[in-house]
């Protein structure tokens, strides 16, 4: 099975805190992952640098193959990858398959 996303050793710093420190893992297609941690492990700031809030000092990623730099949520969500957020973007009264299809649809 071919890779879908692929992110390679990647480094995001804040004055005083290396946030993220040569992340890499790969996605298939088809595949589900979750991010575990505790609170400061990187986990919000590695999907912000993935949606396109943040943009790492080093590394690179590639969707199906190709490098991308995605400059804004809206660049990313073009190439199909939308964040999910925890609580407070969802909303109480749908499932959780209607608040990731709400994700997936907003211009």
């Amino acid at each position: 099975m071919a890779d879908l996303l692929q992110i390679e050793n990647i480094r995001k710093t804040f004055p005083g805190v290396v946030a993220l420190d040569s992340v890499s893992f790969t996605i298939g297609k088809g595949e589900i992952h979750t991010l575990l941690g505790e609170n400061g492990a990187g986990k919000s700031t590695l999907m912000n640098v993935l949606t396109g809030m943040y943009h790492p000092e080093q590394g690179q990623m590639r969707l199906h193959g190709k490098q991308v730099c995605f400059t804004s949520p809206r660049d990313s969500l073009a190439q199909g990858i939308g964040m999910v957020h925890q609580h407070f973007m969802l909303i109480p009264a749908h499932s959780v398959f209607e608040n990731v299809h709400r994700c997936s649809t907003v211009d």
